[in-house]
Formats: C-alpha cells, structure tokens, sequence
C-alpha cells in the first residue's frame, strides 16, 4: 500500500495558511514539554480506508492540527490507573528542535494531547503479551505501551521516510530522525509525504498506523540531497523493546525476602534450638567421659610407688683380702589414697556414660525426630507439596498461589538461619544442611520464579563457603520455560547488585575482636595489610569478614545458563536449529534492546565487585559481556549479509541498515564505557578480544579515541556530544600523544599490551570500506609507542612488532605508511627498524616508484654499516618475488631488471676491490639477511655479496623464468626484441662493466638479462666462458639456474653442447667442485671450508639432479621433445668425462638418470647408447685398437671390461640395472652363453671354466670376458648387494632365475636333461656364493614380514643404501602398503624353493604335479625363457615417492620464502563472513559450562506412623498399638542396665586386681667378689657372698588379667556411647503422640470408651515399669511423662473421678499393677 494523495474534500489537517501553521509549531513545542501533565489518555483515531490527518515525520515547517478532530470512542477507564507508568514512558522520547518563531500562539495542552493516537494500544499490549509472555508471568505490574512506535528512519539515497518532511504531533517518535537545526530546511509551502511500510508486522512494539495526509501539490516531492543524522534510540525508547525494570525489581524481591527471612520466633526454629542444645549437651557429655578415662588412667599411673634399692656385699676372698660389692634392685608400694580415688573415678564415669550421656543421646534422637516430624507435617499438609514431597509420583502439580508455599519458605528461612552461625558441630551441621537440600528441592519443583529469587536471596546472604554446599539450590531454566527469560535476568540483576542487608543476617558470624585476633598469630601477622596492585589498600579489616569469597560468587555465576539465554536471545529452539534468515528488522532491534539490557546488569556487576579480591570474578563478568558482543555482532553479520540478499525492500523492512548499525554501535559503545570504568581488573584484556569487525568506521574512531583517554579523562564526559570529527582533531594534537604515551609508561605492561592489541584489532577488515585514515593512525599510534618513544619502546617493541605484522598483513599499504614515517624518525628508531621490517609481511606489498627509489637511495648513498642500507637489503630481500596463482608475476618484470641493475651497481661500488666470491659465498646455507649481520658475525662486505647473490638468483630475469610454460618453444619475435644486447643497450652499461671486470655476479646477470642467454648461438659463443667464470668461482648454484633457462633451448639441436668442449669441461669441474674430487689444494680448502661453514658436499650436484628430472618430466609433456632428448643429452654430457663409470658424482646422476628412464619406459635409448660405448671398449669399432682398449681396462683394475666397478653396485642400483642388462644384450649377441651351455650339455664333467675357454676358442672372440663376469654371476652378486627395501630387488632376483632354471637342449639337439644353472655353481667359491644367495632369501623374506607387521621397519646399516649418492635418501616418512610386502614375502620364499630343490636341476620336471607353494605358473614362463619383467611386484608408489622427493628440491629453491611464512596465524577474526559467524555461534554455545544440576528430591516417609482414630475407643487395637512401642523401651533399658551392671562388676574386679599386680617377694643373691691381685698375679680365689632380700615382682598372670579386663570395660564404653536405635526414639514418640491424642480427644468428646482406654493405658503403661525402666534414663523419662500426662489430666485417669468405675471392673482386671501404680497416683492425688 502506498501513501497516495487522498482527495481535498476529504483533507482535515493542512491548510496553507500561515497562521495554522504557526500554530502547528507553537503545539509542537507545547507537546515536547514534560509529560507529568499528560493527565487524560488521548482519544484513538477512527478506522477508515483512508489516511488520518496524522503525519508520520517531523518537519521544521509544521502543520496546523485539526481543531474539530472526529469523534472517537472512549479509552476504558482502567487506563487511568496506569498514567503514571505512561507518562513515564512517553517522557523525553524525542529530540524536537525548536526555531525561534513570531507571533505564535499558545494551543491548550488538550489539543496536544489529543494529537497522539491511542485506539490500538489495547491490542498491541495483548500483542506484546503473547510474543513475550515470559516476561510476565512473575506478577509484574501492567506495562502499557504506546500506540505508535518510532518510526521507519532511511538513508538519503532511497526513497524513505525523511526526518524534514512533516510534523508527528505526539512524543514517542524516533529521536534518531529529528535533524539539526540548519539541516534540511523545507521551502515554503512543500509538504513533504507520509511514506508507510505496509509489511505485517510481528508482535513487538506496535506497527505504524496508516494515516491521511493533507492535500499536496507532488506526491513525492525531491529528497534532501544531505544525509541526515541518524541518532540512537535513548534508554527510555530501548526499555519499549526491552520492558524489563530488573534493577527497579531488586528493592521489591529483597523487601519480600525480609518479611520472610527473619524466623526467629518461629517453632521449627524453636526445635532446632532444642536439637542443637541437646546436641551440644550430648557433646559435652562425651567430653567428659573422656576427660574421665584420661583420669583414670593418670591416677592407674599413681597407683604404685617404685623405690631404687642398694645392697652393699663384702667378704674376704683366697688372697685374705677385704672384697666389696653391690646389688641394686627395686620395691614397689602400694597406694592407698589412689585405690580409694580411682574407685571413686569408675562410679563418676559409670555414672556419666550410663545416665548423662545415655540421657543426651537419647534427647538430641529425639530432638531430631521432632524435626523431621515437623518438615514431614509441613510438606504433608499442603496438597501441593505432598504430591512431590511425600507421595511416590512423578507428576508435577501446577504452580500453587504463593500463600500456600508460605510455611515452606517459613522454614527454609529457619534453616538458613542456622547456617549463619558459627557451627562446630559437624553432624548438626550436615543435618541443617540435609534438610535445606530437601526442602528447597520442593520449591524447586512447586514454586515460581520469585520464589527460586527467594532462595538466590538466601544464598547471598549466606557466610563465606555457600558455595562448596549451597549452588544446585540456585536452578534457572530458560527455554521451554514461559518465565524463564524473567527469571534469568531478574536473578542475575540480584547477584549483580549489592547485598544490603546482608550485615543483619551476619551478626552472629562477626568477630569479636578482630584485631585481638589478629594478634593470635604473632607480633609480624598484624603489620600486613592488602593492598592492590596500585598500592592502595582495597579492603577495610572490619568489614572484610562480612564479604562473599569470590568462589562463591563464581561458582554462583555458572549457574546461569547463558548458553539458553543466547539460545532465546538469537532465536535457536531447544533442538539447536538455528535460522538467521528468520530475522528481521524489529528482531533485530529487539535484539539489540535486550543485549544492551543484559550488559547493564553485567554492568552493575563490575561495579558492585570493583574489589582486588573479586579479580578472577570481574573477569568472568567481563568475558560475558564481550561473548554478548560477540553473539550479537556474529548475527548482526549474518542479518546484514541476508538482508543484502533477500530483504533489500522498503516494504519488508522497518529500520533501515542506517538505524541498526546505529542501535549496534551504541551498543558496542555502551558496553565499553562500562567496562572501561573497571579499572584496575584486566579490563584492557576484554577489550582487545571485542568483535570490532561489524562497527561502523564513525564509531571505530569514537572508541578509538575513548580508550586513550580513559585513564586521563571523565568517561561521561567523552561519551557525551563526541563526534568522529572531535575524535580526529584530538588524536591530531601533539599533547595528546604526549598524554598517550606518558600514561602507557605508567599503567602495567600486562594492560599496555593488551591495550595495543586493542588497537590492532580495531583495524581488522570490516564489512564496509575501511577508513585508510583510521588504518594509518592505529598504525603510527603502536609505531610511535613502540620504536619512537624513549619511554615505553622498551617495553612494547616486540608486541608492536608483531601487532604491525598482523595489520599489513591485513592491509599490506599500511607498510608504505611505515616506510615514510621511517624515514622520518629512522636516526631515533635506529637498528631495531631492521627486526621491524624483517618482521612485515613485506611479500604482500607493492612499492610504488617513489618507494623504489627512497630504497635505492639508501642502497647506493648509504655505507655497508649504515642502518639506512642494510633497511634496504631486507625490504628488498623481503619482497615477493615470485608468481601469482595465475601464473603471472607478483612484482612487475620491470622493477625485477631494475632491482638487478641496482644490485650490480651497489655491488660494484662497495665490492669492486674486494671480490667476495668462492667458497665461502657458495658453501653458506641459505640464511636471512638480518641473520649474517646480526648472528653471524660476518663482515659487512661478506653478508652483503650473500645477500646480492641470494636475491639475484630469486630475480626473474630471463625470458623462461618469467613465462615457465613458454621455455619449451622458441623464442618469439615479440619476446625476442625486449630481450637487450650487452654491448648496445645503455641500461646494460653495468652489467657490461662487472663482465668486462670478471665479476661472476656480472656474468650470471650478462647471461639471464641479455641475448646471451636467449640465444642459443650467441650462448656457445659469449656465454659459455661466462659460465665457466662462475664454475671457476665457485657459483654452483648460480651455475644450475642458467642451465634450467639454457638447456630447454639444446634439447633439439644437442650437438651445439655435445661437440663444445668448454661446456664438457664446466660440467666435469662443476662435479669436481661439489663433490670434492679436485686437487690435493683444492680438497684442502673445501674441507676447511666444509668445517667453517658446516656446508655438505653434493648440495649443488643434488640441485642439478632434481633440474635434469624435473627437465625430463616437463619435455615429456605433449608438443614438447620427449623425454629421450633430456635422457640422451645427460648420458653423452656424463659419459664423456675420464674414467665416468668411477666417477661417484657421475655415477650418482646416472643413477637418477636410469631411474627416470625406468619409469618413463625409456630404457633402451640409454642402453643403446651404452651398448656402443661397451663394444668401443672392447675394440670393435676402428676408431679405438683393441691393444689400447685393452690396456685402458687393464690399467684400471679390470681384467675384462665393464662399466661396472667390481662384482656389483650397491648404491646405484638402477644404473647396475641397466649396465646388466646391456652386457646380457651383448651376451646373447656374441653367442657366448649359448656355446658355454653347449659345451656344459656336451661334457658332463665340464666345469663352467672349462666350458667357458672351449667357448672362447669356438667363437674366435677377441675379448672373452672372465668367468666371474658371466651374467650369471653378476646378477648373483647383484641380488646379494641390492638393499631389501629396494623396488628392484624383486626383478634382479626375476633376471638370475631366467639364467639359473634355463632347460637348454632342444636348441642343440638333445634332450632336456633338467635346469643347468647348478653346473655353474660346482667350485668351492661358487658353492659358497650359492649359499650366500640362498641365506639372503631367508634374510629379505624375514625383513618384509616383518614390516608387513609393523608401521615402519628400521633398516640395518646392511640393508639401507650407503652414503650420500644413493637413491633412496630422499625418502621421508614413506611406508610401504603391507599387502605389497606380504606379497613379496610370498615371491621370495617361492625363490628359496626354487633354489632348493635339486630335482628342477636334475631331470625334466612336470611342473602341474608340483605343490601349490611352488608356485608353477611363474616358474612355467622363467622356464620358458619369457622376458617380460613382472612390474606388478616393483613398488612403484615408493619410486614415484623417490621421484618427487628429488623434484621438491629444485621447486624449493626457486619457490619464494617468505610464502612458506605463516599467515593463517592472524591475530584477526573474520567478523564478517556469515557462514563463520554462524559457526562461530554455534561453537561459542558448545563451550559452555552446564550449570549443576537440581538436587535429587527423595520422597519422605513418615517418621513416626500414624494414629488410627478407632485406637481411641477400642482397647484391644490401642494395646496392640503400642504394645510393640513399650517393648521396644523396656527392652533397650535391659540391655543398657545389663551393660551397666557389667561395667560395674567390671570396675570392681579390677580395682581388686589391679593392687595384685606387684608383690614384694624375698630372694637370695649369690655373689662371687675377687680383689685385684698381689704382684701382678690375679686373685687366688673370690670370695662367695649369699644374703638374702626382699624386691618387687610383677606377676604375669594379673598383668594378662588386667588387659583382659580393660578390654571388656573399652568394649562397654563403646557400645555405650552409641547412640539409641532410630526406633527407640520412634516408638517413644509414637506412644506419647498416642497420649496426646487421647488426651486431646476425651476433652473434647468426654465418652466412656475414651475414659476406658484410658484407665487402660495407663495401666498398660505401668505395667512396663521396672527397675530396669527406672535405672535407664530415657525410659525413665518416658514412662514418667506419660503416667504424669495420663495422672493429670482432667477426668480422664484422676482416680479421684474414677473410684467407681474403678472399684468393679478395671481395678479388678488390673489388680495385680495396682500396688505398682501406687507409687505415682499417690503423688497425684496429694497434689
């Protein structure tokens, strides 16, 4: 529907008078004055089909309001008693900005009022109300809302509703539309359009009321052509899509939980009182006891008195002369006083265990049933709790009226009482802590939300520990529950603020005397005091103790679900479906209005634990307050990017992106000025882990400049009127940066980090242009603080560096904003700008002209030593040299031949006297720049030609090297005129001079830039001498990057190189160079050189191997030569050195040579060319005698000739195989085996030798070889060598079984006789070489069963190829299938059966009889002379594996490095990417800690049973009903009269016992005493002394008695200090409950069956008297208060009333208890 122009008949608002719209104005201004007026609802419009005359924007040029309005029908009457809360809300809603006007009169404010339309407030309240019904179902006051909410703001460019077309004569309108006052001015007499989005609207904020507008002139008349200034909605206009008043609420849940909260009077706290006083008598009690056994054993300890006794000896002995001697021994007495003591201490202690503590033990049972009776009639009078509490069901009953759960939260306040005090006794303790659990587990499941706020109430004002036993009490649920939104929030704002009163509840907690008690733990303890880390004191020591732990709080916290807040807030249903397409514009908002709700009580939080202890607390505040940000700001993502797609209409749309990215950045905004007001608390940590991604670039520089100042300024006053322009031209002045850095060297160096993080993460990529601006002060800001200024570069330098790194590499020109403030400040930044710039992701960055040439004036005009030149090495050195993933280069080919240029020259300048090429340059590894001046050590001139040469080989130079996939074809005419001449082209001049000079730098530059190398003629003329300038010199890296640009060229036409002498002579001395087989000089320095640098041989020889293969795979591809051509040229080019075949270096290439021709199935262009050289050395062609060759092999130390060094190879196994191959080739070709079996079959007694000379003799050859070099015994020996991992091994064995089984006959004309390959293998050596061949069968056959088995065999030194050359080096980390090695296993143990068996030599076997194990299909084609190779056992992966290992070597060295850096490791989020940040939600959600769950609630059962009403009447259902109960009393006081008695019996017969235990017993002691002798003779003989005396003895038996004794009476002890059955207490309470209830009954209904059971009863319970019952306190008690309680009572059993009911029946029937019961009616009836 769109705004149409209605007809102007029907117009009702406008005029074109003045006057009316003077008035308009004069209404408007009057509407915007305070809203207390607003005394009376405003009427609500009628509904017609066609627009009221109610505009829907604001306008500077108002319209007149229509004085005669219709009529409408009446507001209910009720809404009067809501005005307050309307006013309350309409309030301060806009922002009409007034023009000072003439002659304007005053309209009357009803006018105004009426203005505002109100007819559909009802339904958009009931709207409300169903979309979040969950916000009021906690008994919240009515909340009205107001007809119309703000309305629709747009951007300039659309067609939208604008701010300065027309007036809204009510209040509640979008403040963000209301322009400025010199915006937007309207010309006289334009009315600018109502424009309405007829979209449905969804139940929030009422929609928009379509309206009449007056009659105009255009529908749509022209838009401003300036944006208007979209404002946010303020706290009054956010609290209209987030009603929730949770701060306003915390006053009225704590009044109610005061009125509940204090109990004290109450009778549960009453009993508990009494429990805990029986309790702690109960305790005091057994202390005594113990304080009585520790007496008596002390006075046991004075029961004997041990008294040391000394017999003096003398005699005369054989010499007569005077003998003395002693004898000591002991005396015991008894004491008297003590026996009489210790009697006395056994009666005190039987009489404290057997009455005082039987007596307490029984009351505190019984004092805790009463408890538990009492919660058990309180949970089973209400109906409501008696269902979940009592009863066994699993239903839950609906939610009670709060009245009725009034007795249990009466009694949860009771109990939460005692957890305030100071408590030592654990079991009372536990007990409080059992029956709280309990209790709360009912109001869990009966009560609402503000009941469970009750129980959070509790918990904070609970002491300090609550959380270790109180934090399942607090459960909050949100989805799937209507209040549960309510609840969340209203919870988290009660812990949030502060506990008021929680002193009050405390009181019985508080120390006496703090200080006294400070001073317990010594004169130093009372000195210390806590402060934070600003040094100021944080707590106050009288108020400390009263404060919450912060474990308590945290475990506290993570009982709110914030996963199911998120989970409501985002719109994710309990089964985690998550649609963000469903979100629109007034979700968003709302969205937007609850989040900035959540962060205001997290807010509150902050300030309320703004505490050093609350640190780690605070924190987890602050993480939920980013993780709100960042769950709003993940979907605000997703929202815009869906809307971009999908929602993009006016109609479908209320709030343009303008308003929402407003609302979200005020949001942001909000959130960080309250963290930022929790200082001191890691606040800086949370702020550089927001989601700046999806800020607006107007607020990026708002914060931006905020956080400077946040230490330095008032945070209201920077987040009042603080534009983006304000915030530029602050960050601009001088004093600020000076404030800056001032305050960044005071704070920690924590927070400093943390805030330029802060500032890196702002500059992130965001889903809008970023501001360069704003990239480039964050940029200089952590430049300065960081590198320039003296005061904090110290400390930030690293941090800045890598924050610098994380930012270019995001926005990669920021470094050309560096480099020119570098520029500026390099004298003060000095050396560390060189680990700056090292550090810079320099390969993504694209210097322009004037960049370039800042850096050659720092190459060229700037010593080796200076900063600025070195600067220049590594910017260059860090550049991206290489392609783009298009092929195409990164830097253009242009700035790569200057760059060359450049280098030649500097080069020349600072190296032309001292020329630092060789061995040195060449040996060292590839190392940074940074790294050789700095690590190294190296001269200046040194790690300058490395670096020269390290960058000129990474230039792209030549022709090829820019366009690789061109290198193959010839060059074309249009490449071929850029290429320039050395001798004409000016740029060339210093190239040209450093040739002319000998420069090898030069020539590599001369060949690369120049014709020289793109032309192949010109090559063999000029370059090739300029090649061996580099060979000479050592440059053999450089060597191998010319040969991949030439060589392409030569493949074609080979003879240029083949027939050039001096390029043959570069490739021999490049070998010998690298593989240090020079002279004696020479080999000296390498391996000095070797040991200085820590340089290996063959580095360069391993490059150009993995150029020849990477030369063969690439000329293989189609339209190109053919890998022939490669495998050719490399053969001639290594086979035409002296002495090749020993050649390691050679051999080392050949072997990758053959390898390659292996797979390429290439092999007989090699043997063939190696065929011909063999028969050369063997004299068969003319240009060689057969003297000369002959002498040539003999003088190398091989009586026949091979290429083949020795019996075998053991390295180069793919060369052995082919050489073998070939020699079998010309074998076969010669005849020579044929005859030798010929003359084997001939002669059965011929030895091979034999054989072999008659061969010889027979042929008439020239050269006979000898007969260890006939193929049988080569490929023996071979198969010996091969390593047991080798692909090959398999087909050497396959070669020698061709040669081993061979049935020759036929051929000869005779019959087969069997295989002939044993007649070879007769002599004693041969039979050796036999046996060895069949122990390595066993011995390959084990090893690849094991690695069948295992993940990764290691190879013993025997089976791994030796030394560097070797094929099988560059595999890493590759693991052979186990099906391929448990095949071979089987392979080769059908070769061990074939060498085994000697009937396969012996006759003709028919092989189909042969077992399965032989395996006769294979042997049938080695029998049958079949040629083919069996690849399927050639493990092939592994030698492609080989292959790309070889290869990777070359790619390496011409891939850049600094690709290989590691950029996923960004400091950055991608904020913006929907589909991460939908993940991201989903993660964030998983990652959550799930709160503790609800305690268990059991059901409780009765304590003590119930009394049947019929027991009352009946005297035989009330005998059997308590019959049992006075059982149960009579018998526990047995058994504790007979322990008694024991105890007693125990005591006594061991205070007769214990005097027995010593004895004074007459003994006679025989001494014999000798003197010393007379004249050195020993004594004649001793004198014999025998007296008798009296000491003590202990008498074993009684001392066993005594134990004995003792532990009979510990035994008693113990089973007397046990507490009473439960169902003692049970049955006590149950026979009194019975009383009771008799008692009660007969006042109120006086029967006589009642008096019968009565006088029955007590009867009945007389009866049960004893001694026993009178002696044991707890029944003593009991059947005391129950005959006292019978006696007493009125008329019931008062003897008196009762004599002549008495006289016939009763007393007759209990006659014989009549004289017992004497004893207590005769007190009763005296009384």
């Amino acid at each position: 529907m769109e705004a149409v122009r209605p007809k102007k008949s029907k117009s009702k608002a406008c005029g074109k008078s003045q006057v009316k719209k003077e008035r308009q104005s004069e209404g408007v201004r009057k509407l915007s004055g305070p809203s207390t007026e607003v005394h009376e609802p405003a009427p609500a419009p009628e509904f017609t089909a066609e627009f009221t005359d109610v505009p829907l924007s604001l306008s500077h040029v108002p319209l007149v309001p229509d004085l005669n309005p219709p009529t409408q029908p009446s507001v209910d009457h009720n809404d009067n008693a809501e005005k307050d809360q309307d006013s309350g809300l309409l309030c301060d809603t806009t922002e009409i900005l007034e023009e000072p006007l003439c002659n304007e009169d005053a309209q009357p404010k009803s006018q105004s009022q009426n203005m505002a339309p109100r007819a559909d407030q009802a339904l958009v309240s009931a709207q409300y109300l169903q979309c979040d019904q969950n916000l009021f179902n906690a008994k919240l006051d009515p909340f009205n809302v107001p007809s119309l909410y703000p309305s629709v703001p747009f951007a300039c460019c659309e067609p939208q509703l604008l701010e300065a077309t027309c007036s809204i004569t009510y209040e509640l309108v979008d403040a963000s539309l209301m322009p400025q006052a010199s915006e937007a001015e309207v010309r006289p007499g334009q009315i600018a359009p109502a424009v309405l989005p007829l979209a449905s609207q969804e139940s929030s904020p009422p929609s928009l009321v379509p309206v009449e507008v007056a009659d105009v002139k255009r529908l749509y008349p022209e838009l401003p052509r300036t944006c208007q200034t979209v404002k946010p909605f303020n706290s009054e206009q956010l609290r209209i899509w987030e009603p929730g008043s949770w701060l306003e609420n915390v006053e009225l849940h704590t009044a109610e939980f005061q009125s509940t909260a204090h109990q004290e009077g109450h009778e549960l706290y009453e009993l508990l009182l009494s429990y805990w006083r029986y309790h702690k008598q109960l305790t005091q009690a057994q202390t005594e006891l113990q304080a009585a056994n520790s007496n008596c054993k002390n006075v046991q300890n004075r029961l004997w008195s041990f008294k040391d006794q000394r017999l003096s000896l003398q005699g005369v002995c054989a010499d007569h002369a005077k003998v003395y001697g002693y004898h000591c021994y002991q005396q015991v007495t008894l004491n008297e006083a003590a026996i009489a003591e210790l009697k006395q201490l056994f009666a005190a202690k039987a009489e404290i265990l057997h009455q005082t503590v039987a007596l307490h033990s029984y009351t505190s049972i019984l004092s805790r049933l009463q408890v538990e009776s009492y919660l058990y009639h309180l949970l089973s009078s209400n109906p409501i709790t008696k269902s979940v509490a009592v009863q066994d069901t699993s239903t839950v009953s609906p939610k009670s009226q709060p009245s009725s759960l009034q007795p249990l939260k009466e009694s949860i306040s009771v109990l939460f009482i005692f957890t305030r005090r100071v408590l030592d006794d654990s079991q009372f303790q536990t007990d409080i802590h059992l029956w709280l659990q309990r209790l709360v587990s009912v109001l869990h499941l009966v009560g609402s939300a503000g009941d469970h706020l009750f129980i959070l109430n509790h918990l904070l004002c609970c002491p300090t520990g609550v959380g270790k036993w109180a934090v399942p009490f607090l459960q909050i649920k949100v989805l799937e529950t209507p209040s549960g939104v309510y609840h969340f929030m209203q919870a988290l704002a009660i812990l949030m603020s502060p506990a008021r009163h929680r002193v009050d509840f405390l009181g019985h907690m508080k120390p006496n005397d703090p200080k006294g008690n400070n001073s317990l733990s010594g004169p130093t303890s009372a000195n210390w005091t806590l402060v934070d880390e600003g040094g100021e004191e944080d707590e106050d020591p009288e108020t400390s103790w009263m404060l919450l732990s912060e474990d308590d709080l945290i475990s506290l916290f993570s009982q709110f679900p914030f996963d199911e807040l998120f989970k409501h807030l985002l719109g994710i249903c309990s089964k985690g479906d998550y649609q963000p397409q469903a979100t629109t514009s007034q979700k968003m908002m709302k969205i937007f209005a609850f989040a900035s709700s959540l962060v205001e009580l997290l807010a509150v939080g902050l300030q309320t634990y703004n505490r050093a202890r609350y640190r780690q607390f605070v924190k987890r505040i602050g993480h939920m307050i980013r993780m709100t940000l960042c769950y709003v700001s993940d979907h605000w993502a997703q929202y815009i990017s869906l809307t971009n797609v999908s929602r993009s209409t006016l109609q479908e749309q209320s709030f343009s992106m303008d308003k929402l990215q407003v609302e979200f950045d005020h949001l942001f905004l909000r959130a960080v000025l309250h963290v930022l007001k929790a200082k001191r608390l890691g606040i800086w940590l949370f702020m550089s882990e927001m989601p700046y991604g999806t800020l607006s670039s107007t607020m990026l520089w708002k914060i931006f400049y905020i956080m400077q100042c946040a230490e330095t300024d008032v945070l209201e006053k920077l987040s009042c009127s603080l534009s983006a322009e304000d915030c530029i031209q602050g960050l601009r002045e001088p004093s600020h940066q000076e404030k800056f850095e001032q305050w960044l060297s005071e704070i920690n160096s924590s927070d400093g980090i943390c805030l330029l993080t802060t500032f890196a993460q702002m500059a992130q990529p965001s889903r809008t242009d970023v501001d360069p601006e704003f990239i480039r002060i964050i940029v200089l800001e952590i430049y300065e603080v960081s590198y320039v200024s003296i005061a904090t570069r110290e400390i930030f330098s690293k941090v800045g560096r890598e924050l610098l790194d994380a930012i270019a590499t995001a926005h990669p020109h920021i470094i050309s904003v560096l480099l020119e403030r570098l520029r500026e400040t390099i004298e003060k930044v000095g050396m560390v700008s060189l680990y700056l710039f090292k550090e810079l992701p320099l390969h993504l960055w694209m210097p322009a002209q004037a960049e370039f040439g800042l850096i050659r004036d720092w190459l060229l005009n700037f010593s080796l030593t200076a900063v600025e030149n070195r600067l220049a090495c590594i910017i260059l050195e860090g550049l991206n040299w290489g392609f783009q993933h298009n092929g195409c280069l990164v830097l253009p080919a242009s700035l790569h031949s200057e760059v060359a240029l450049l280098v030649i020259e500097a080069y020349q300048k600072y190296l032309t006297d001292k020329p630092y090429g060789g061995i040195l340059s060449e040996g060292i590894k590839q190392v940074s720049y940074l790294a050789n001046v700095v690590r190294l050590g190296q001269s200046p001139e040194s790690s300058f030609n490395q670096w020269a040469w390290d960058l000129v080989l990474r230039l792209k130079l030549h022709a090829n090297e820019r366009s690789p996939h061109d290198a193959w074809c010839p060059l074309s005419n249009s490449i071929a005129p850029s290429v320039p001449e050395i001798t004409d082209s000016p740029t060339m001049h210093p190239v040209l001079k450093a040739v002319k000079a000998g420069i090898p730098i030069g020539c590599f530059q001369a060949i690369d830039m120049t014709t020289i190398g793109h032309s192949l003629e010109k090559f063999c003329s000029d370059g090739i001498s300029l090649l061996k300038t580099l060979v000479q010199c050592h440059h053999l890296k450089a060597v191998v990057h010319i040969l991949e640009n030439i060589l392409p060229l030569v493949y074609h036409c080979q003879f240029y190189l083949l027939k050039n002498e001096q390029f043959l002579s570069c490739i021999q001395l490049f070998l010998q160079l690298d593989s240090g087989t020079q002279g004696v000089t020479q080999q000296v320095t390498q391996k000095v050189t070797q040991h200085l640098i820590g340089a290996s041989t063959y580095e360069n020889i391993k490059l150009l191997n993995s150029l020849i293969q990477a030369h063969i795979l690439e000329s293989s591809r189609p339209g190109r030569v053919g890998a022939v051509a490669v495998l050719e040229f490399w053969l001639q080019v290594l086979t035409k050195q002296n002495l090749w075949y020993r050649d390691k270096a050679v051999l080392f290439l050949l072997d990758h040579l053959c390898r390659a021709a292996f797979l390429h199935q290439q092999e007989e262009c090699l043997q063939k060319l190696l065929y011909q050289q063999h028969k050369s050395a063997l004299g068969y062609h003319g240009d060689k005698g057969l003297l000369s060759s002959l002498m040539g092999w003999i003088v190398t130390g091989n009586i026949t000739p091979s290429f083949i060094e020795g019996s075998s190879l053991t390295g180069e196994i793919w060369f052995a195989w082919l050489v073998l191959n070939m020699e079998s080739m010309f074998e076969e070709d010669s005849q020579l085996q044929r005859c030798v079996e010929h003359e084997l079959l001939s002669n059965p007694f011929y030895t091979a030798d034999q054989a072999l000379k008659k061969a010889q003799v027979r042929l008439k050859l020239q050269a006979v070889p000898s007969l260890q070099r006939l193929m049988i015994y080569r490929w023996a020996q071979q198969a010996l060598a091969t390593p047991a991992d080798h692909p090959l091994l398999p087909l050497v064995w396959q070669k020698f079984f061709q040669l081993y089984l061979r049935q020759p006959g036929p051929e000869f004309g005779l019959e087969v006789k069997g295989c002939i390959g044993r007649r070879y293998f007769q002599s004693v050596a041969h039979l050796s070489l036999l046996k060895s061949l069949r122990q390595r069968l066993v011995e390959v056959s084990d090893f690849h069963h094991a690695a069948s088995k295992a993940l990764k065999v290691p190879c013993s030194s025997g089976e791994s190829s030796d030394g560097l050359l070797t094929s099988g080096m560059f595999i890493t980390q590759y693991i052979t299938s186990p099906e391929l090695h448990t095949e071979l296993v089987r392979l080769f143990s059908v070769f061990a059966l074939w060498l085994d068996d000697e009937n396969l030599q012996k006759q003709e076997i028919y092989l189909p009889s042969l077992p399965k194990q032989y395996d006769t299909h294979r042997l049938a084609k080695i029998m049958q002379r079949q040629q083919e190779v069996w690849m399927e056992h050639v493990d092939i992966e592994r030698v492609q594996h080989e292959l790309q290992e070889v290869l990777s070597l070359w790619s390496k060295v011409k891939s850049e490095p600094t690709l290989s850096k590691n950029t996923s490791s960004s400091i950055f989020t991608d904020f913006i990417n929907p589909l991460a940040a939908r993940e991201r939600i989903l993660s964030h959600l998983r990652k959550h800690d799930a709160p503790q769950g609800a305690p268990l609630l059991v059901p409780m059962n009765a304590p003590v049973p119930d009394i049947p009403t019929e027991s009352l009447s009946d005297e035989n259902i009330f005998t059997a009903l308590i019959q049992e109960d006075l059982a149960k009393l009579q018998h526990q006081a047995k058994l504790a009269t007979v322990r008694e008695t024991q105890q007693v019996a125990l005591d006594n017969e061991l205070l007769e016992v214990l005097p027995q235990l010593y004895i004074n017993r007459e003994d006679q002691l025989s001494m014999q005493l000798e003197c010393r002798g007379k004249g050195g003779q020993p004594c004649q003989g001793p004198a014999h002394i025998t007296v008798k005396y009296s000491r003590m003895h202990k008498l074993d038996p009684v001392q066993n008695q005594i134990q004995c004794l003792k532990s009979d009476i510990k035994q008693l002890q113990v089973d007397g200090v046990k507490a009473p059955p439960q169902g003692l207490a049970e049955a006590a309470v149950h026979t009194e409950n019975f009383i009771t209830t008799l008692v009660n009954a007969y006042k109120l209904n006086p029967s006589p069956g009642t008096l019968k059971v009565g006088i029955a009863a007590f009867y009945q319970i007389v009866s049960f008297v004893s001694d026993d019952t009178q002696r044991y306190p707890p029944s003593r008690q009991f059947f005391t208060s129950c005959i006292e309680i019978l006696g007493q009572s009125d008329g019931l059993c008062n003897i008196r009333e009762s004599t002549g009911i008495l006289q016939e029946d009763v007393f007759v029937e209990h006659e014989d208890t009549s004289v017992q019961s004497a004893s207590f009616t005769l007190p009763l009836m005296t009384g």
